[in-house]
């Protein structure tokens, strides 16, 4: 069985985080990740409002007593402050804070009683969450659906961790099947945080099945990296942060025109409420999904490979 310091903190079965995915993710998810023996999350930034945060909060109390967090996009929390001050009324086991500046709401939360955790996508990021008293840091890279900076996960991991000191570092993008896991556990990751791979569970019911079956069928090679969506949805992301998502018409279209989108952004917006284009959030790792399967099945399957991957790999390598 795969041990490191973030199964030990958490008293997890496996050194596994569920990505908290704004407007994909929910309790059930949440909660299903954590009853395999994960660490569950969901997304706090929701037009549902703090009553919703609550409700998710305490559903998924209702479901299990294992550790959760609640995960906040840093640049949206003026937006969502009743949101965020719901989670800590609630008095959350973890909060995550990703693209932007923690520290602000870092020490919101530890004043609360509410322990942090960060996801960064740069080492100036990274050297924030430090600063900010991160439990840990979620090194992400560019492979990973959704939004994430300009790294690739390998690269960002290994700077991380080069400045991390004794602080737990976890490995998040392109990670969902045991060769990948294995490969951030070999650098120094004490853990992945799973996005995709979980997308195409029949717990993350805020997915509909259609994309589902759209990363069942991809082989990582149909995604794209771009602002296109951000752009139209007008959305306030930091500076050096994409969005992942399958290649579609509207990304097709505008992808390395993105200053004329820009200026024609209105149209656009018009346009796309007459003729609606489909978003599908995904990263590479969609290569590795064959099946919707459930959130148990996927985190045993990943964990038991790389377990597998690595005590194989240390006798072939005769360390």
């Amino acid at each position: 069985m795969l041990k490191t310091r973030l199964t030990e903190k958490y008293g997890l079965r496996y050194p596994i985080l569920g990505a908290p995915m704004a407007n994909h993710s929910s309790a059930n998810l949440a909660a299903a990740v954590t009853k395999a023996g994960g660490l569950g999350s969901f997304g706090g930034i929701s037009a549902n409002g703090p009553d919703w945060v609550r409700e998710q909060i305490r559903a998924v109390r209702s479901q299990t007593d294992g550790s959760f967090s609640v995960g906040f996009i840093t640049a949206f929390i003026p937006g969502f402050e009743a949101n965020f001050e719901a989670a800590l009324g609630e008095n959350v086991p973890l909060i995550i804070l990703s693209f932007g500046d923690p520290r602000p709401y870092a020490s919101r939360a530890q004043a609360a009683g509410v322990a942090i955790a960060c996801q960064v996508q740069t080492l100036e990021g990274a050297r924030w969450a430090l600063e900010a008293g991160s439990e840990f840091i979620v090194a992400q890279g560019n492979e990973a659906g959704g939004h994430s900076g300009l790294l690739n996960t390998l690269p960002a991991l290994s700077m991380v961790l080069g400045i991390a000191g004794e602080t737990p570092v976890v490995a998040a993008g392109g990670i969902a099947d045991g060769r990948s896991f294995a490969a951030v556990l070999a650098a120094g990751a004490e853990g992945a945080m799973l996005g995709t791979a979980l997308l195409a569970t029949p717990e993350a019911t805020d997915v509909p099945q259609s994309s589902k079956q759209r990363i069942v069928e991809s082989d990582g090679g149909d995604t794209v990296f771009s602002t296109v969506w951000d752009i139209v949805s007008g959305a306030p992301w930091p500076e050096g942060v994409g969005n992942r998502t399958r290649q579609d018409e509207l990304v097709a279209r505008w992808q390395g025109r993105e200053e004329e989108l820009r200026q024609q952004v209105e149209d656009v917006r018009a346009q796309l409420k007459d003729r609606p284009v489909a978003q599908v959030l995904m990263g590479q790792s969609a290569g590795f999904v064959g099946a919707v399967r459930p959130a148990a099945e996927v985190i045993a399957s990943i964990c038991d490979d790389a377990e597998a991957v690595l005590r194989r790999r240390v006798g072939e390598l005769d360390l």
